[in-house]
């Protein structure tokens, strides 16, 4: 179960990269080998923090409840992201969403228009850029860590998942930028992660 468990939590926090790096994939813009090693050790080392805050917080919480209460956090965040996912659909659409509670923060906005991190458009992600990315995408994913670590998903598994499917993220990304699956990705990136997320939930409140 604790494979399963960071398997989950890994693919749910990893969409959003997988969605940056086929925009950077679609507007031909290079991410080295180098800056990709730093995003990957970045967000694994955000994801160590968060969880162990996370497990920190359970000294605050009852223990037979630990499972349930970060299982109910984690399915709370994944309706939140497909929420996310509707409001963003009716704002391409042109729908009035100011009743929606929106995020426009900054790491949001290089989220979900990373192409703005090429500022002297040199079409190439050098360290200081990969710097801002991987800050970006560890904010994102913060609370979702923390839940995890509340539910009691194993650090260290996740840490090492993280690594791996980061840097697979970022090279498939560039290989499957230009087809069919690339824009359902896109199209479907909060939709995906959410529902993984409540899936996630679900499995930690109930075992």
């Amino acid at each position: 179960m604790n494979y399963l468990s960071s398997l989950l939590l890994t693919l749910s926090s990893n969409f959003d990269t997988i969605s940056v790096s086929l925009s950077f994939g679609m507007k031909k813009i290079h991410i080295n080998k180098t800056s990709t090693l730093l995003t990957a050790i970045f967000t694994s080392l955000g994801t160590f923090i968060s969880m162990y805050l996370g497990k920190v917080l359970l000294h605050f919480i009852d223990p037979n409840l630990s499972n349930q209460f970060g299982g109910t956090l984690l399915s709370f965040i994944g309706v939140y992201f497909i929420i996310e996912y509707i409001r963003l659909k009716k704002k391409n659409n042109g729908y009035d969403t100011s009743h929606y509670i929106g995020d426009d923060s900054h790491y949001k906005n290089i989220l979900e228009d990373p192409i703005i991190l090429d500022v002297n458009k040199s079409n190439h992600i050098d360290l200081l850029e990969a710097l801002i990315l991987s800050t970006a995408l560890t904010i994102n994913n913060l609370i979702i860590g923390i839940g995890a670590g509340i539910a009691g998903i194993s650090i260290s598994i996740s840490v090492f998942l993280n690594f791996i499917v980061t840097i697979l993220s970022i090279y498939c990304g560039n290989f499957i930028c230009n087809t069919y699956l690339s824009d359902l990705l896109k199209k479907y990136n909060n939709l995906i992660s959410g529902t993984i997320l409540i899936i996630l939930g679900i499995l930690k409140f109930i075992i």
